[in-house]
C-alpha cells in the first residue's frame, strides 16, 4: 500500500505534533525512535532519524543516551522546554433548566 510523501519541513511538524499529544496525555517521556515511528506510521528508518537529528539542531527536541540491558546503546528524544506548553484548562458550568447540573473541561 502506498502513502503520502510528506516533505521535511512536513514530518518536522508531525513529529511536533506526536510529541504534542503525548504532553497532553500525560506522557511526558523521553520516546524511542521506534516509538516515535510508530505513533507516525512510519518505518524507524535512518531518514527519520536523520530528521531527528536536524531538529535537535533547531534546540526543537533533546536527546540523552539509553544503555539498556543486554542491548546496544540507544538515544532517546523528547521536546525542548518551551516548544510547547500545555493548554490551558477552563471549566464550564452545564446548565439544564437553570440548574448546573454537570461541569465540562475545555483546552483554551
Amino acid at each position: 500500500m502506498r502513502t503520502k510523501s510528506f516533505t521535511r519541513d512536513e514530518r518536522k511538524v508531525m513529529i511536533v505534533t506526536w510529541f504534542a499529544l503525548r504532553v497532553q496525555n500525560g506522557n511526558e517521556n523521553y520516546a524511542t525512535v521506534n516509538e516515535i515511528a510508530r505513533g507516525l506510521n512510519m518505518s524507524p528508518s535512518s531518514h527519520l532519524v536523520n530528521i531527528l537529528h536536524e531538529m535537535m539542531l533547531e534546540y526543537k527536541l533533546t536527546m540523552r543516551g539509553v544503555q539498556k540491558p543486554g542491548r546496544w546503546f540507544g538515544h532517546e528524544y523528547m521536546l525542548e522546554p518551551g516548544t510547547y506548553e500545555h493548554p490551558k484548562r477552563r471549566a464550564i458550568p452545564v446548565k439544564a433548566r437553570g440548574v448546573v447540573s454537570a461541569q465540562l473541561e475545555m483546552f483554551e
